[in-house]
């Protein structure tokens, strides 16, 4: 099969058991607004979230996960924040808001923090380093530390282990890899 055009990354669904918990968690902690909300074809609530002005919905909750579902299908969804102050004032609200189980992590290419929503979903907040290292990497992160520690943490982790690059190598060399697939399936048509 040949690539399809170019496209992006838009939004997800979830199934949600409580809809209306979940929406209220969603716009209280990571600033969503409803855009549409209604009854789908077969019965279900469905809640359009956004945080932009320009997208109709970047997160969609849909009624319909069993309450007894023995395994949860979702293994993380992720936000970005613009930086370590940004993460760290994250990690103050989220513990002053009452979420104990909040793991701190240096992937050395990232720092993240790891939580679960009110239906046990694996959220990750995260901000990228300047480094990039091979993944899975896993770092201690202090938030109490300041930043010039944690970056001199996260630089000592990356630069042990083999593959280091600043994150400008490593895109350049990601944007060179998929400029190069894209041609290489041209040929293929």
């Amino acid at each position: 099969m040949s690539l399809l055009p170019p496209t992006s990354f838009e939004h997800f669904g979830v199934n949600a058991i409580d809809i209306e918990k979940m929406e209220a968690f969603y716009v209280s902690v990571f600033g969503f607004q409803a855009s549409d909300r209604g009854v789908r074809f077969n019965g279900q609530k469905i809640v359009f979230l956004t945080k932009s002005g320009e997208d109709h919905h970047q997160f969609v909750l849909i009624e319909g996960r069993p309450a007894d579902a023995t395994y949860n299908p979702i293994n993380q969804i992720s936000f970005g924040v613009q930086n370590l102050d940004d993460l760290r004032q994250c990690f103050h609200r989220l513990s002053a808001s009452g979420i104990e189980e909040i793991l701190q992590i240096d992937h050395g290419n990232a720092w993240s923090l790891y939580l679960k929503d009110p239906e046990g979903n694996p959220l990750e907040l995260f901000v990228d380093s300047p480094w990039y290292t091979p993944q899975p990497c896993r770092g201690v992160l202090d938030l109490m530390q300041t930043n010039d520690e944690i970056l001199a943490r996260t630089e000592a982790l990356c630069r042990s282990l083999p593959g280091f690059a600043t994150q400008e190598q490593w895109r350049e060399s990601m944007r060179s890899r998929i400029a190069n697939a894209g041609q290489a399936d041209v040929h293929h048509v």
